[in-house]
């Protein structure tokens, strides 16, 4: 034998040695039938590692080397070649002033070290390897704290940060019950650090509106980590479909489902962007603006009264009902099999058009009147967002845009159509049954602005002014946010431009 600085050269046989036991490599080496092939063509060039607890018959994998003992077996047993049968490794002896537990905390960290190095385990055989070192220290040490721990890796020779430690740590506990396929399939730590800030922004907003809750109620809600593990139910098959669009998607469901709330108020306070902003920036301040210019919230359905003929001044012009039709030469077309061939005025709704104009005479400014969608700090210019910075932004307006379309659906009952779409526009899909003659205007009217359905400019003339045997498609409310809506998918589409113009000239 020959005294080395890195330990004994020593001729043991492959039977001989064994796996170390903790290592923290879980799956299969992805180069493991390169690694193969290069043993099968030159041999053995990177000597095993090796020790022996006290006591035990066999030697074990001291620091790295696992895959190739695997592959030294699978060539034996191929070939029975005796090149693979006799080996030289370097046996470094256990220290006797170590327990077996100090042992294998540092054969452990000398695993991690090596494949740290190598940059092939997946980040959850590195968290999992790190939970076992910390185990093992804990177990030496009780009641060692966190700094402890960070304390014992660096001096092994794995330095991790306090966040890093955290986030494995909180991978394990949250995340490895629900989707082990997608961890042992190589969740990188990017993605894997996006869910767990999902998780945070949905708990936030999972206990603020416990909070407001009234007494007794919370009781009888389930606890935030079944909800969160509900929402990974889908991602958790032999081959799940993910993404993180699709992750936040399936949060908002449940716990909009869970606390009867609006999916989409859930999206956009778990939105990655918003959160983002909010870490960067702290949470916006809420700013309750004077009584007098809160805005007034009228009835969607009003009865029309009794007397409202009498009650017309004289000299009015004639309140025509939205009980007529349009003329057969003014009616749009679909290819779906829901919208009938002619789109008509609502009949049989007592929906009544709301009297107060949408521009004041003699300007062209729009009413201060707004859309609950729109952020606070738009002010009295709501339909014009690139007046504040921060809501000036491609993913910004692809919010506002979804948010818009999703309440003006709403406005027919529609919403359930929606959804967001990675170009910022919305989508909506077609009706499963027959929709109402409000509805039909309502879906017809997003489909064309969703880019779906070509449009009549007669039928937007009746949807918008309303004509001498038909009042307007479209109350003041609904007419406010669809130019709400209008404004912001120019903007989006003025920003996308700018984005291209830019890379061009670079």
């Amino acid at each position: 034998m020959k005294v080395e600085q890195q330990g004994v050269l020593m001729s043991v046989t492959l039977d001989q040695v064994r796996a170390f036991g903790l290592n923290p490599r879980l799956t299969q080496n992805r180069n493991y039938d390169a690694i193969k092939e290069s043993i099968r063509q030159r041999g053995l060039e990177h000597l095993l590692q090796i020790t022996k607890r006290p006591g035990d018959a066999f030697y074990v994998i001291a620091s790295g080397g696992n895959t190739r003992l695997a592959v030294l077996n699978d060539l034996w047993l191929e070939t029975h070649d005796k090149k693979y049968w006799d080996l030289v490794c370097i046996y470094r002896p256990w220290e006797e002033s170590k327990s077996i537990e100090e042992g294998d905390l540092h054969c452990l960290l000398g695993h991690l070290v090596e494949n740290e190095q190598r940059g092939s385990l997946t980040f959850i055989e590195r968290a999992l390897g790190v939970q076992n070192a910390a185990d093992i220290y804990r177990s030496i040490n009780p009641g060692c704290n966190q700094q402890a721990l960070l304390q014992m890796l660096r001096e092994g020779g794995y330095e991790i940060s306090n966040t890093m430690l955290s986030v494995m740590l909180s991978t394990i506990h949250y995340l490895l019950p629900c989707i082990p396929e997608l961890l042992y399939g190589g969740l990188s730590r990017t993605t894997i650090e996006q869910v767990l800030t999902v998780r945070g922004g949905a708990q936030k907003f999972w206990e603020k509106h416990c909070r407001e809750l009234p007494p007794g109620e919370e009781q009888r809600l389930p606890l935030f980590d079944d909800v969160f593990s509900l929402a990974l139910l889908p991602f958790g098959g032999p081959d799940p479909a993910f993404s993180l669009r699709l992750l936040q998607d399936e949060v908002s469901h449940v716990i909009s489902q869970h606390l009867n709330v609006s999916f989409n108020l859930v999206t956009l306070e778990t939105d990655l962007q918003n959160l983002k902003r909010i870490a960067m920036m702290g949470e916006p301040e809420m700013v309750i603006p004077p009584y007098s210019e809160q805005r007034h919230v009228e009835p969607k359905y009003q009865s029309k009264p009794a007397n409202a003929e009498k009650a017309t001044p004289a000299g009015a012009a004639e309140h025509h009902t939205r009980d007529d039709i349009l003329p057969e030469d003014e009616l749009v077309s679909t290819d779906n099999p829901h919208i009938d061939e002619t789109v008509v005025a609502a009949s049989g709704t007592d929906l009544v058009a709301n009297d107060e104009p949408i521009f004041s005479a003699g300007s062209d400014t729009v009413s201060s009147r707004q859309s609950s969608t729109l952020p606070q700090s738009a002010g009295a210019h709501a339909f014009y967002p690139d007046n504040d910075p921060l809501f000036d932004t491609p993913e910004s307006l692809a919010s506002i845009i979804d948010q818009t379309a999703w309440e003006l659906a709403s406005h027919a009952g529609l919403e359930f159509l929606v959804t967001q779409t990675e170009s910022g526009v919305f989508d909506i899909a077609g009706p499963e049954e027959e929709l109402t003659n409000e509805g039909k205007l309502y879906w017809q009217m997003l489909a064309f602005l969703a880019g779906k359905l070509p449009g009549r400019a007669v039928v937007w003339r009746q949807m918008l002014l309303g004509s001498d045997n038909a009042s307007a498609g479209f109350n003041d409310a609904s007419f406010e946010l669809l130019f709400q809506l209008i404004r912001s998918i120019r903007r989006l589409y003025v920003k996308q431009n700018e984005g291209e113009s830019t890379c061009s000239n670079h």
